[in-house]
């Protein structure tokens, strides 16, 4: 036999040994088709406890394992009214032979697109069973998710997370997948980033899956919502499970104002919040806010989309220690008008409507005005006034040395600061007043008494002082000199007093 001629049979002996085992692979593929498929049911019904249905599913074994399918959809076996848990448009696999064909199973990266996750509410007769890894998934790549936990009663919309870029790496059978994560955020519109842990996946309740994360979130425009102005910035972290997560972080808003008029101040908080998938509430406890250099806290509850949905929103608000002109600059346009430290404790009430957040908020509460001075001179020298003549030294000018208090009971409703059982004292007088303040135009309308320590007479100098004498016992009564119905009327840049000495004398006369 020549060489030529052996070096032919040894290629055709080739060539039908490549055919056979082309023949054997794409025999032994063919049937794997369908016992991959049934694996790979299996395996999520196991692992998800859930109906499974599944498209197209397409598999090659060589050079490594690679899978493409589409229209996979996972419902809970034990709630068949609710939407299906899972629903993926398209997913691709990737795993190497050796990690394939282990158990548990190795699947190096999957990529799924159009994933939806609809977590149910929870179930008061699901038990917990032990968990179940059938497969550890290396890396999932999930851009585009959307994420709703469905709250327990229907009426109510679902809590959505729209994740724009999402990826979650294994760090062990049975422990939970590191993530990265991108969500655009609807109202206001920006951009969140967080890293964290997710899982392991509760199979029994899904809503139960634990995350704990940290998160930015900046360049968030305010003036989406009606009446306030502003660019937010928030960092921080959280915790919990899908169902309900707690959130500490601290937010930032440089330039915080209202559209109603006002200067720009900044605004820092620090919070604690639940966020409550069951229902979409946000419960705050409590926010620790700054204004400008005012502290003051919010408790309460706010439901999900309150402010751009126009539902009731309702809070308590309180402070001793906060500085008046702050929360004067921001609803006031100029400088304020008076200076001082405000305390209060008052519940915030929004109800829905579409006009501002400003003209839609009312306000019910105690409010106290300490160490009060008027930036308006003709003000203060009234008040100054006031005092002096109250102690009976009607000859003393002294104008920055007097100090006022106020105190009482308020509502606001529609923009006007309704005052109720107002007390207001300089030295050497008490006043108690009640009437109306309207926020935007700055009208007084109050009535009510003056109590003085000096008398009548003592009020005045010279002639006047000795042909007042008589009258004092007039005017003299609850062991006070003086008391004095009186009015205060016109603007808050130029109030008027008025004392009415003809109800104070029918009054005298019906003793």
């Amino acid at each position: 036999m020549t060489f030529s001629r052996a070096v032919k049979i040894c290629l055709w002996f080739a060539g039908l040994v490549l055919i056979s085992a082309a023949v054997t692979a794409a025999i032994l593929i063919a049937r794997f088709q369908p016992v991959a498929r049934a694996y790979i049911l299996a395996a999520l019904r196991e692992r998800y406890k859930s109906n499974v249905q599944l498209g197209n599913l397409q598999i090659t074994l060589f050079p490594a394992v690679h899978a493409v399918g589409d229209n996979l959809v996972l419902r809970l076996a034990d709630r068949p009214g609710a939407p299906p848990m899972i629903v993926i448009r398209r997913f691709t696999i990737d795993a190497r032979l050796p990690g394939f064909f282990s158990y548990p199973k190795r699947i190096d990266r999957v990529r799924l697109e159009g994933l939806q996750i609809h977590i149910p509410p929870k179930s008061p007769a699901t038990g917990h069973s032990s968990p179940v890894t059938p497969f550890v998934l290396e890396e999932v790549v999930a851009d585009e998710t959307t994420l709703e936990t469905l709250p327990a009663d229907p009426k109510k919309d679902p809590l959505t997370f729209a994740i724009h870029k999402l990826t979650l790496h294994s760090v062990g059978p049975g422990r939970p997948m590191t993530f990265r994560a991108e969500l655009d955020n609807a109202r206001p519109p920006g951009l969140i980033h967080s890293s964290g842990n997710f899982g392991p996946w509760d199979q029994d309740e899904p809503g139960d899956t634990p995350v704990d994360g940290k998160y930015t979130f900046s360049h968030a425009d305010l003036s989406v919502f009606k009446g306030i102005r502003g660019m937010l910035a928030s960092t921080g972290d959280y915790r919990g499970q899908l169902n309900r997560i707690d959130v500490h972080g601290v937010t930032d808003v440089p330039a915080f104002s209202l559209t109603t008029g006002g200067r720009a101040l900044p605004l820092h908080t620090e919070f604690n919040a639940t966020v409550d998938g069951t229902n979409g509430n946000t419960t705050l406890h409590p926010v620790r806010a700054l204004l400008g250099r005012s502290p003051f806290e919010i408790s309460g509850s706010i439901e999900r989309h309150a402010l751009e949905t126009h539902k009731e929103i309702d809070l308590a608000a309180r402070t001793n220690s906060a500085a008046i002109e702050d929360f004067l600059r921001l609803s006031l346009s100029g400088p304020a008008p008076m200076k001082g430290t405000i305390g209060f404790d008052t519940k915030v009430r929004i109800p829905p409507g579409e006009t501002p957040v400003i003209e839609r908020m009312q306000l019910a509460g105690m409010f106290t005005l300490r160490g009060v001075t008027f930036t308006s001179t003709q003000v203060q020298q009234k008040i100054a006034s006031l005092s002096h003549h109250a102690q009976g030294q009607p000859k003393d000018t002294d104008v920055t040395g007097v100090l006022a208090q106020f105190g009482g009971r308020f509502s606001l409703r529609g923009g006007v600061l309704t005052l109720a059982q107002l007390s207001f004292e300089v030295p050497g007088a008490n006043v108690t007043l009640d009437g109306t303040y309207k926020l935007q135009s700055g009208d007084i309308d109050f009535r009510g008494t003056a109590k003085l320590d000096a008398t009548i007479s003592q009020m005045t100098t010279g002639v006047k002082r000795v042909l007042l004498k008589p009258l004092d016992p007039l005017f003299r009564r609850d062991g006070a000199g003086t008391v004095l119905p009186i009015t205060i009327t016109g603007t808050r840049g130029s109030p008027s007093f008025h004392v009415e000495i003809g109800r104070a004398l029918k009054r005298e006369a019906k003793r």
